[in-house]
């Protein structure tokens, strides 16, 4: 292109001299060279807000945005850098070398700080020096937050050591990589951190070994969220010992063991699984949620007793055995679990579970299908016995979510028992699966049961609910109250 794109021209034509909203935007403002060749008023907008718009476009607009007039020539360089070459890569998926050239140019054009780099790597083993100096630049010029992306099949797998040079970072996710081993790394100072800002890690199908992660998180004392997408089984072992760590979430992402060890600070532990990802482990076996020390730990799940063993200090939660005293851990307020209700040895774990968590307030329960489970047709003394001797039942559950419910008698069966033996229950909000047809007047009969039972309790049904919009990034906001609500 020669010039704005076609979107850039729309934007400012929205803008005409007769605006009154920017005051002080005259033509002897802007030197008369708007992109209309009369007045520019966007031009006498502040430079934060100029720098915003300058923010948001490709990296090509932005860089050319010094030809609309001498009051924007400054403002690409002297604005944080944002830079995804996704757009770039788009526009010439046969040409990668000429985006590698264009991505260099502009990050030695602009002298930082970087703000947000996203970057795709598709280089050869050969062209690795490529990566490097991207990275060198990137240490050197403040990089805060930044994404890397690898094409694993074009040769270049492993992840150069350099990038834990980029102190300055705040945000990382890396996807498609081989960690490098870091038993070689040079020795900081003592006191010192290789990664002293880093908040967010973000590992995404990326192999990392045991040792490895243990020293990221030990050069990582700001670190607050630790994420796995889509990992299977390297590390094999994931021991969260850290002092700064808030969130821990495993995103369609399983290992041997995930022990929380030592997290003074942890509040969430997220564990995202379906029956189609990596729930399971390659030999069947499930993987182990092991916490230790969490004194402040506050939301923990989707628990899932087809893929889950839970132990807590030394105890393994067993179905059939009484929990211990000091099997519990009193300050998780959030709980959510995974039930396939219509079989009755892992139904049972519910109750299981619950007796660990004696102040729960807030239960999320997602509905698995059935899939020929051999019991949907179950009496109410089944739950009844299981749910009657549990205290956080009676004593502080207010609100329960059932994700995916399937109007099946053994759900209903579940629903009932919260009702009748909730004391201080406020609200329950049913989320229907949204492929489930079930007749009319059977819902209806159900609601008027339901209804019979709430005594004044909030009952919401929504229809053709699911956890599309549910993500990592939702799940691991420390901003929102509740990691498992989809609802807002």
């Amino acid at each position: 292109m020669s010039g704005p794109s076609s979107g850039l021209r729309r934007f400012f034509s929205c803008f005409s001299a007769r605006s009154s909203g920017v005051a002080g935007a005259t033509a002897s403002d802007s030197d008369g060279d708007g992109p209309h060749g009369g007045a520019d008023l966007i031009s006498g907008l502040p430079d934060d807000v100029l720098s915003s718009i300058v923010s948001l476009l490709p990296i090509k607009e932005a860089a050319r945005t010094a030809v609309l007039s001498s009051r924007w020539r400054r403002l690409w360089a002297s604005s944080p850098l944002v830079l995804d070459d996704t757009d770039l890569l788009l526009n010439n998926p046969s040409h990668v070398g000429a985006v590698s050239a264009t991505v260099s140019a502009a990050m030695r054009a602009h002298p930082g700080p970087f703000r947000s780099v996203s970057l795709t790597c598709y280089f050869s083993d050969a062209e690795k020096h490529v990566l490097r100096r991207w990275i060198r630049v990137l240490a050197a010029k403040g990089a805060r937050e930044l994404v890397l992306n690898n094409i694993p099949w074009a040769g270049l797998d492993l992840l150069p050591r350099a990038l834990l040079e980029c102190r300055s970072l705040q945000r990382l996710r890396i996807s498609d990589w081989r960690f490098h081993d870091t038993s070689g790394a040079p020795v900081l100072p003592r006191g010192e951190a290789a990664l002293p800002r880093l908040r967010e890690l973000v590992l995404s199908r990326t192999i990392i070994q045991e040792l490895d992660l243990d020293r990221v998180l030990a050069s990582s004392p700001r670190l607050n969220t630790l994420v796995f997408v889509l990992s299977a089984g390297v590390p094999a072992q994931v021991r969260v010992s850290s002092r700064s760590l808030r969130c821990v979430v495993f995103w369609h992402s399983v290992a041997e063991e995930l022990a929380v060890v030592a997290a003074p600070l942890l509040e969430r532990t997220i564990i995202q699984t379906s029956s189609s990802s990596c729930g399971s482990r390659r030999d069947g076996s499930r993987m182990r949620v092991k916490i230790a020390r969490a004194s402040v730990l506050q939301a923990l799940g989707f628990l899932n007793p087809n893929h889950h063993e839970l132990q807590i200090g030394d105890t393994v939660i067993k179905d059939g055995k009484k929990v211990a005293p000091d099997a519990v851990v009193p300050s998780v307020k959030i709980l959510a679990l995974s039930v396939q209700f219509g079989v009755r040895s892992k139904a049972r774990m519910v109750s299981c579970f619950l007796q660990c968590f004696p102040n729960i307030e807030t239960l999320h329960v997602r509905s698995i299908p059935d899939r020929g489970a051999t019991s949907k047709n179950w009496n109410s003394e089944f739950w009844k016995n299981e749910i009657d001797s549990v205290e956080c039942v009676k004593g502080s559950i207010n609100k329960v979510v059932i994700h995916g419910f399937q109007w099946e008698n053994c759900e209903i069966e579940f629903l009932k028992s919260i009702l009748e033996g909730g004391k201080v229950l406020q609200k329950i909000y049913i989320l229907e699966d949204k492929i489930i047809s079930v007749s009319g007047g059977s819902v209806k009969g159900t609601l008027s049961l339901l209804a019979s039972l709430s005594n004044g309790i909030e009952l919401m049904i929504l229809a053709g609910q699911d956890y599309g919009i549910w993500t990592y990034e939702v799940a691991s906001d420390l901003s929102r109250n509740d990691p498992f609500d989809c609802l807002n």
